[in-house]
């Protein structure tokens, strides 16, 4: 079934049903993360969905981006790509390229465990699991020309965040995008908060409160200082 997102501003796009969780169709879903990236994303920017799903956030993010912007959304899971690539054919939408695989520290071939739902997936120590996805590291790919450098990225993927900022670090220091996380545990926390003040960002909720190492927020972003 193909609805109308009912709300949030997302909503007129249209939506496969049971792509994912029904949050996305009704606009509920991470209401407030929507509205604090709304304040942020600008038309004529580049923007990155970094485990993009079914492409909620990719919708969002190239209808505020408008026609001049660039979305890239990164996801390694066929299932959630066919749904992704729906949703852009639907929505006629121009301004979106997918790339099918994954991010990290390295460029390589790793494991991938699939979760309980298609949103739930993950990267593998090594070369574990039956299905093997590619990896990439964010400076490479810039630094080769594949891809437009970034205004903004959005993270979510599951446990391997800090191995994404790692492979972006050259990225981080020349383009200073503005960098939002989904955080997986008190370990990626920590990595992540003291990774991101090391290169010289300040990192926030999503009410726009700075936050100390000892924040337990899971939903934050960073911004460049100076």
């Amino acid at each position: 079934m193909i609805l109308s997102i009912r709300r949030g501003p997302a909503q007129g796009l249209k939506w496969v049903v049971g792509s994912a969780t029904h949050g996305c169709w009704l606009g509920t879903y991470e209401l407030e993360k929507q509205k604090t990236l709304e304040q942020f994303v600008k038309p004529g920017m580049t923007v990155y969905d970094i485990g993009a799903q079914a492409g909620f956030y990719s919708l969002l993010f190239s209808r505020l981006v408008q026609h001049e912007g660039k979305v890239y959304a990164i996801e390694p899971f066929a299932e959630n790509v066919r749904h992704l690539l729906a949703h852009i054919q639907l929505n006629h939408i121009e301004n979106l390229k997918v790339i099918q695989g994954a991010l990290s520290d390295q460029s390589t071939l790793t494991g991938f465990g699939i979760g309980n739902n298609n949103c739930e997936n993950s990267l593998l120590e090594g070369r574990n699991g039956i299905l093997m996805v590619p990896v990439f590291s964010l400076d490479e790919l810039i630094e080769v020309g594949q891809i437009a450098p970034p205004n903004l990225l959005k993270l979510d993927v599951e446990g391997a965040e800090f191995q994404v900022l790692v492979g972006a670090t050259r990225t981080l220091k020349a383009y200073k995008p503005i960098v939002f996380l989904a955080l997986h545990g008190n370990e990626q926390r920590t990595k992540c908060f003291h990774f991101l003040r090391e290169n010289c960002y300040e990192v926030f909720n999503c009410q726009g409160i700075a936050l100390d190492d000892n924040a337990m927020e899971d939903e934050v972003y960073a911004i460049p200082k100076g």
